[in-house]
């Protein structure tokens, strides 16, 4: 008799999750690629512009990658510091492509 498989609820619930997710990340990409190049250079209400805010999202992701990769591998939990304004005005972002930056 052949055996029956089933699906756990876990198993379903966390492909709906991926499913949401990967819809959510074609959305975000959709919004953001309808910005103009205007839009993405100008400056906000914080100071940086579009391009720039994208920028620190990517160097926030670089940096904590390697904090958790750290935290695993000492007791010591002391990590560089982190200059946002810096990071972010060194690779000049507000230069750089928008669709790249994406």
């Amino acid at each position: 008799m052949a055996e029956m498989v089933s699906i756990a609820p876990e198993s379903v619930l966390y492909r709906q999750f991926l499913a949401a997710f990967e819809q959510t990340i074609r959305d975000a990409t959709a919004r953001l690629n309808a910005l103009s190049a205007e839009q993405t250079s100008e400056k906000t209400e914080d100071g940086w512009s579009r391009k720039e805010t994208l920028g620190h999202l990517i160097d926030s992701a670089a940096n904590n990658h390697q904090r958790f990769v750290r935290a695993q591998l000492t007791d010591d939990l002391v990590f560089p510091g982190y200059e946002q304004n810096q990071w972010v005005s060194a690779p000049k972002y507000n230069e750089a492509s928008w669709p790249d930056l994406i």
